[in-house]
């Protein structure tokens, strides 16, 4: 992908979310005022507004385009993103859209649900690629703000890469031993 065309797609996403979160704090302002997001949703327990996504979210699609970018090539053919970018960010976003309806319509236990099954699979798929935290973030923002879902990244995206990155290879170490000594 050409650096001009990927440029473009990453100052067209930024613009979006910078337009989705002023319109978004722009409307809870004028609704009752923007709301703070309390740790468990306790208003004794330190609370996190949703001003911060002012902050965040181009801060984390900055972040992600940059290590997108890194880790694509450049001189590659494609006229588009790797279909595994696409396909990271849009599960997580469906993932986290769905957690957010679901809990807005009464169903924590939904909520709850998928988010122990986001941390499972963060052991077999790498949710901790860029994409897939962005696409968590901008699902959950609405209803959650952005904080709360990044401090949820904090659990998962870890995992993940522990996962991938220490334990993956050394079972393949381990089994490829296996096979050469059997």
């Amino acid at each position: 992908m050409e650096e001009k065309q990927f440029n473009k797609i990453r100052n067209g996403l930024l613009l979006a979310v910078i337009l989705f979160e002023v319109c978004h704090l722009t409307w809870e302002y004028f609704n009752g005022g923007v709301i703070t997001h309390h740790l468990f949703m306790r208003a004794d327990l330190p609370g996190l507004s949703n001003w911060w996504g002012l902050l965040i979210l181009p801060l984390l699609v900055w972040l992600s385009a940059a290590v997108i970018k890194k880790r694509i090539s450049t001189g590659s053919d494609a006229k588009t993103l790797p279909p595994s970018v696409l396909l990271g960010f849009f599960s997580m976003l469906l993932v986290s859209t769905v957690q957010s309806i679901a809990f807005v319509n009464g169903f924590p236990s939904v909520t709850m649900y998928l988010a122990l099954g986001v941390l499972v699979s963060a052991l077999f798929v790498p949710l901790y690629r860029m994409e897939c935290i962005l696409g968590h973030v901008i699902g959950s923002t609405f209803v959650f703000g952005p904080a709360i879902p990044f401090v949820g990244v904090l659990m998962f995206a870890p995992i993940s890469l522990l996962s991938h990155k220490c334990i993956k290879p050394l079972l393949l170490r381990f089994k490829n031993r296996r096979t050469t000594l059997g």
